[in-house]
This record gives C-alpha cells, sequence and structure tokens, in this order.
C-alpha cells in the first residue's frame, strides 16, 4: 500500500499553487498532481504519501471549472470534487478576490461512501517579484453535521525567469475532528514554458509532527 501511494506521487506530481483568485485563459488546462515521499519514522498525521490531482478549464474570462482528487487521513479516504470558480469584482484591481463551489464524493477503505458540498473564497494581490494568496473553504458531508474548514496561506518569489520559491501555510479540521496544521517550503524550476517542477519539503506542526519531502508538477496548455 505504501509503495502503491509513493509511486502515484512520483509518477503523478504537483499541488502548491494551483488555487487562488486568479483567472485561467479562456480555453486553457491547468493539469497538476502530486505527493509526498521520503516520510520520518511515524509519520501518518497530519503528513503522509497524500497523492492528489488537479485539473482545472477556463470556460471563459470569468469562469473556471475543475476537477479535484485527494486522499487524506493516512490514505483511509479518499476524495473527489468537482468544482467552479468565478471572479469578484474587477479583474484588473490590484486585489484579486474568487468564489467556489464544489459538489464531490467521499470514499473509505470499507467501501462506504458520503456526498460532499464545498464552499470557498479566496484572495491574493501580485506583488513586485512575487504575490500572497489565501484560499478558504469549508465542506461538509451528508453524514456530518459539521462544515470543516480550511485554509492556505502562500507566499510566493520570483527569482528571474527560470527560478520561483514558496512557502505555504496549511491549517484545517480533519475528518476525525482534528486541527492540524502544515508548513511546505519550495522551490520551482520552469522546465518549459508550460512545464513547471518543484521540489520542496512538507513539516507538520501538529498531530505526531511528521515531515516528508514532496515532488510537484505543472503543466498548462
Amino acid at each position: 500500500m505504501r509503495l502503491t501511494a509513493l509511486i502515484l506521487s512520483l509518477l503523478l506530481a504537483c499541488q502548491a499553487a494551483h488555487a487562488g483568485p486568479w483567472p485561467r485563459e479562456k480555453g486553457t488546462y491547468f493539469i497538476s498532481a502530486g505527493g509526498n515521499f521520503l516520510l520520518s519514522d511515524g509519520a501518518q498525521l497530519p503528513v503522509y504519501y497524500d497523492p492528489t490531482l488537479y485539473l482545472e478549464y477556463g470556460v471563459q474570462q470569468r469562469l473556471k471549472i475543475g476537477l479535484d482528487m485527494h486522499t487524506a487521513d493516512a490514505a483511509r479516504i479518499g476524495t473527489v470534487f468537482v468544482f467552479a470558480t468565478v471572479p469578484l469584482g474587477d479583474l484588473d484591481a490590484r486585489h484579486k478576490f474568487a468564489a467556489s463551489f464544489a459538489l464531490g464524493m467521499r470514499i473509505n477503505t470499507l467501501g462506504e461512501t458520503e456526498n460532499l458540498i464545498r464552499g470557498g473564497l479566496s484572495w491574493g494581490i501580485g506583488l513586485d517579484h512575487g504575490w500572497v494568496s489565501v484560499d478558504a473553504s469549508a465542506t461538509k458531508g451528508s453524514k456530518d453535521p459539521l462544515f470543516r474548514p480550511k485554509a492556505d496561506i502562500t507566499y510566493g518569489r520570483h527569482w528571474g525567469d527560470d527560478w520561483t520559491t514558496t512557502l505555504q501555510l496549511q491549517t484545517g479540521q480533519g475528518f476525525t475532528s482534528d486541527y492540524y496544521a502544515k508548513i511546505v517550503p519550495s522551490v520551482t524550476y520552469n522546465l518549459r514554458d508550460n512545464l513547471k517542477l518543484t521540489l520542496g519539503s512538507v513539516h507538520a506542526l501538529t498531530g505526531d509532527r511528521g515531515t516528508g519531502m514532496k515532488f510537484e508538477t505543472w503543466l498548462t496548455f
């Protein structure tokens, strides 16, 4: 099981900064996938292999749709969402805002399923050599009385045309009502105009305080 998750992580690789309030150009795709590897001894919650797959498509300037798939809770839960995101306010404003809505499903290792809804708000601002963004959401299951929050705060900086560094704080409430926090520093290299490779690390600030390495790719076309 661990070997399978590791292989998926290395083959699918990417996730960090695909969220945010910035629109996607009409008719273009963004695909990413990612995961962790080289975990520290005993790392399970909140840092595990955590493979993800994400697809985004620009329907028009003010609408993008996509697919978001990931695992959680030490790979005991798999989740898939179909989502839509719309910008709020002036597209040319320095401060960017967007709202999103998603429908999804969660399945556990026993084969039990649960329908999900998710709502989100994002804010971002471009800087001279980078950006700052905040992505917040809340998810509710058909068998769950609570809206479970999640928030990611990202700072990115461009170092010329080829290199970018990011520092992200990931926080939220897990399926078992535990609150988690992780910090993820990474460096991204532009391999081609439409392909970026990222290598980073992930450090849990809660739970078992586990750590791991993170490999990512971003593809646009």
